[in-house]
């Protein structure tokens, strides 16, 4: 890669830690007027580069890019997994009483096992999907290295 040495030593500097190439292009055009086309050429080749390709100096990671706000954090998604983690729970919670109550209609009310087991059946099945995703965002908050 042939990253001119000048940008790249810019780019390390603490300074630029929240500036964005956006606001080096506008910063160029403030700085040079009309004949800022050529630097912002070579800025936008050099920052290409640079996004392409990690480079390091000093093991430190050069700045390239603002960070994505629209990209949720670790931290974000893990709480986003937590809460629907709560609700299928809460969700599994609310079937098996239904479950259960069919059960006890059907044991006390015979004449209804026709009209009842089907929805006991149902109830059931619904059951076992909510425990299969329970059980995937378990393994997700379970393994810290994944979040």
């Amino acid at each position: 890669m042939n990253i001119n040495e000048q940008i790249l030593q810019k780019l390390s500097d603490p300074c630029f830690d929240n500036l964005f190439p956006i606001e080096m292009i506008e910063a160029l055009k403030d700085k040079n007027g009309e004949g800022y086309s050529e630097a912002i050429a070579l800025l936008s080749a050099q920052l290409t580069l640079l996004l392409k390709e990690e480079v390091h100096q000093d093991n430190d990671y050069v700045k390239t890019q603002p960070p994505l706000t629209h990209k949720p954090t670790l931290a974000k998604t893990a709480r986003s997994l937590k809460k629907k983690y709560i609700s299928y729970k809460q969700q599994l919670l609310i079937g098996i009483g239904e479950a259960n109550e069919y059960k006890l209609l059907c044991k006390q009310y015979p004449e209804l096992k026709e009209r009842l087991q089907p929805k006991y059946n149902n109830i059931r099945d619904q059951n076992t999907k909510i425990l299969g995703k329970i059980k995937v965002i378990e393994s997700l908050l379970n393994k810290k290295s994944t979040l």
